[in-house]
């Protein structure tokens, strides 16, 4: 149970600093008046956390000077990337999207390592004590906390920037952060790992290099990492137009906090427990196939809005499906990645890919909305979908027909 409770958490860290270089910051802009395409540009300021697996080479094999000694390796390196986490986000605060929007995108830059760093540090917590018999629940778990830390620091920015402004908004969030810091600290100290390279080319070898060789020679790498990079493309392209899509049809920060935020993170949470369901009744692959195809076909129902406008009816059905569908689509790629990945930094750079092709299709989302409009832009993201389900159900990943043989002897 304690071990349970402890991937809550993780996923709580993850899901409260997350969106505010995304989410979150999107609505800022479309508030502040940036346009989309400038919005889907901003995306590629994530880049800094895609590269996380840069920096899982050094907390993996590198102590902090003085701290490590005293609270212990992986405490220290969650103080140090929570504090730079918090002080990114108290400069975001004090800038002016209209005014100093380049002062803006350093800071959520900053942010973005910070919480890049953070997510390494943290990663062992996930895969603790984790089985075959419980991946799926493991995942659920994770995805739980991510979606109650999402819902958190959505709704604390939206409603204190309804009634307030941005400024108090991301004040408020690095106050939230600070707490969560206090309380993660709490947890038992982890090993980050049990080896310590000699120099800095050997721990990028170890930690990097070896990997990723290691996983495109044994487990039919090149499918893998292009499920990776497509998977939830159509997924990043949604979400990255859906803020300023909400807004600009006449929704308003207080109806979007209380139906997108709360009632679809809530509809997101019962869809993670759907989904561990899913996966342990046909397996990692065939339930990312299933959620993934019926979570494509939740977005045909932005349509219904074009068509109806600002109804918060027809806003309530579409986040119900998108949210349980959404929820399904993450617990099985998450389970998918427990299963392939063993240390941080291996699971870093596997998400790299992920994000790659997030961070791709997202920054020309804006640009490609701003070009064909709303009606056909909705039409088109649901079909981006298609290669990598399609990759899933004609090519059987062999690092499940390995797992299968092994257990079988």
């Amino acid at each position: 149970m304690r071990d349970y409770l402890n991937k809550y958490f993780i996923g709580f860290s993850y899901g409260v600093s997350f969106p505010l270089t995304l989410v979150i910051l999107d609505y800022w802009l479309k508030d502040a008046g940036v346009s989309n395409s400038v919005i889907g540009l901003c995306t590629l300021l994530h880049a800094t956390f895609m590269l996380k697996f840069f920096w899982g080479a050094v907390i993996e094999n590198y102590d902090i000077p003085y701290i490590s000694k005293r609270i212990g390796k992986t405490k220290s390196w969650i103080l140090v990337s929570h504090t730079v986490l918090i002080i990114g986000i108290i400069c975001m605060a004090f800038c002016n999207p209209n005014t100093s929007l380049w002062k803006l995108m350093a800071s959520a830059t900053l942010v973005a390592i910070a919480d890049g760093c953070k997510n390494i540090v943290l990663y062992p917590y996930q895969i603790q004590n984790t089985s075959d018999e419980n991946i799926g629940y493991t995942a659920n778990m994770v995805s739980l906390g991510h979606r109650i830390g999402t819902i958190a620091i959505k709704v604390l920015t939206l409603q204190i920037a309804h009634f307030f402004n941005w400024k108090y908004a991301y004040l408020s969030a690095a106050l939230f952060i600070a707490i969560l810091t206090v309380v993660v600290l709490c947890m038992d100290e982890l090993p980050l790992s049990h080896r310590k390279a000699n120099t800095l080319k050997d721990s990028f070898y170890e930690s990097i290099v070896f990997p990723f060789k290691k996983l495109l020679t044994e487990h039919n790498g090149a499918n893998i990492l292009v499920v990776l990079t497509l998977y939830k493309a159509a997924d990043f392209m949604m979400q990255k137009m859906a803020q300023p899509f909400f807004i600009e049809i006449g929704f308003s920060k207080l109806q979007i906090a209380n139906i997108v935020q709360l009632f679809g993170s809530t509809a997101v949470i019962i869809g993670g427990f759907i989904g561990g369901y899913i996966i342990k009744k046909i397996g990692v692959t065939k339930s990312m196939i299933v959620t993934g195809a019926i979570h494509a076909l939740s977005f045909f129902l932005y349509l219904l809005l074009i068509k109806y406008g600002a109804d918060t009816t027809c806003l309530t059905i579409l986040i119900l499906c998108e949210g349980i569908t959404g929820g399904g689509v993450t617990a099985s790629f998450l389970a998918f990645l427990y299963k392939i990945c063993k240390t941080g930094a291996q699971y870093a750079l596997l998400w790299a890919f992920y994000e790659m092709g997030g961070l791709a299709f997202m920054s020309v989302s804006g640009i490609l909305m701003d070009i064909i409009g709303w009606q056909y832009y909705f039409t088109f993201v649901p079909l981006v979908a298609l290669p990598s389900l399609w990759l899933l159900r004609k090519k059987t990943l062999s690092i499940y027909n390995k797992s299968n043989m092994q257990n079988n002897r």
